[in-house]
């Protein structure tokens, strides 16, 4: 697995906001970011015109954390890093439901996935967990423990200057600015500055209206900086992975293997688009591993540290292989699985029941392992 080099790049990442509706620049970008005290001509690059304009009612509206970082589906983020190799980073919505939103951050060295919640006045961190190149909806999953201490309050209310927390982590964090002017390569926007400080550093996140993070600046002393900033964002775009699919080869001595693409919009279900990938194989023989009308009944990381797999009835009535193909089938699944979770053990069901067919029958709780032994070179 890859591994963090710096412990900048931890503090870097912690903290990963999606980007999210609007995403205007230069002057329409200005005029679309708020002040935090917060009336909505309090925006760079407003008129005087339009402000006289606004109403009473426009200018006493307060704005909430969810305006700063809407929660929106299926929106690719891009940040330019300067000052360290991991400074740039991705950032993709995997699944939004209710006040919950997770989100996937790589920065070329490590990914990580974030569950950030929405409640009480306050954006939070509830959930995260390094080296995860898997999808999977973590959406239930509250930290506890000493993993809980290491999260942080990214947003809380009210938003105006003065505003501080203290962190589960034990830093301070606090509102220092509702107006900050921000560059970004993605334009120049009016910001909502949030400062939290360590021991020897301090780093200021800022957020814009229906933008969410747009950029952030880390001053870790004597005169180091590091900084990422939005660069790009696309809408209706999906998260996309490479699956390593393995097969039984030609003459059924072996298995080959070969690389699919794997796309994902917001809130899509896994197994879905496992069993979809599976039976379109090109290389394989026929171009498929598993039957057209087999579905995954369930698919996920238990906490013994194996994935647990549940196929339909068709995973076995649909395979027509005789011994020695079917073995290299089940092992090319197990394979496939296995890796994309980076797990070694496999409990593979069908219907519910352990694996029964013709020629091998599985007992109760017996699991499959990852075996490369039978992969062509």
């Amino acid at each position: 697995m890859k591994k963090i080099t710096s412990i900048i790049t931890i503090s870097l990442l912690f903290s990963l906001l999606a980007s999210c509706r609007g995403g205007a620049t230069n002057d329409s970008a200005e005029s679309s970011a708020s002040s935090a005290s917060i009336s909505s001509s309090s925006a760079m690059g407003s008129s005087d015109s339009s402000s006289a304009s606004a109403s009473s009612s426009d200018q006493e509206t307060v704005l909430t954390v969810g305006d700063f970082y809407p929660f929106t589906a299926s929106v690719y983020s891009s940040y330019l890093g300067d000052g360290n190799e991991y400074a740039s980073f991705k950032v993709y919505p995997q699944y939004i439901e209710g006040n919950r939103m997770q989100i996937t951050s790589n920065n070329g060295g490590t990914q990580i996935v974030t569950v950030l919640e929405n409640a009480d006045g306050e954006l939070k961190e509830v959930f995260s967990r390094p080296e995860t190149y898997f999808r999977e909806n973590m959406l239930g999953k509250t930290a506890s423990g000493e993993a809980a201490n290491q999260l942080n309050i990214l947003l809380k209310e009210p938003l105006a200057v003065g505003n501080s927390w203290t962190n589960p982590n034990g830093t301070t964090s606090a509102i220092t600015n509702t107006a900050a002017k921000v560059e970004t390569p993605l334009g120049t926007f009016a910001a909502l500055e949030v400062t939290t400080t360590y021991e020897t550093s301090k780093t200021m996140n800022y957020y814009v209206k229906d933008l969410g993070l747009v950029k952030r600046v880390s001053d870790l002393g004597d005169g180091m900086v590091v900084s990422s900033s939005l660069e790009t964002r696309t809408e209706n775009i999906p998260e996309t992975q490479m699956l390593r699919v393995y097969y039984p080869d030609s003459n059924v001595m072996g298995l080959d293997a070969t690389s699919v693409e794997l796309a994902y919009a917001t809130n899509q279900i896994t197994r879905d688009v496992l069993a979809a990938a599976l039976k379109n194989v090109a290389a394989a023989p026929g171009g498929h591993v598993i039957g057209p009308n087999v579905t995954i009944n369930s698919l996920a990381l238990s906490d013994d540290g194996r994935v647990h797999v549940d196929f339909s009835q068709e995973f076995v009535s649909e395979m027509n292989a005789g011994s020695s193909a079917e073995s290299l089938i089940l092992q090319g699944v197990v394979n496939t699985i296995g890796e994309y979770y980076g797990v070694q053990e496999v409990y593979l069901t069908v219907a519910g029941k352990p694996y029964e067919s013709g020629h091998i029958l599985m007992g109760e709780g017996q699991y499959f392992t990852v075996d490369y032994s039978d992969v062509n070179q």
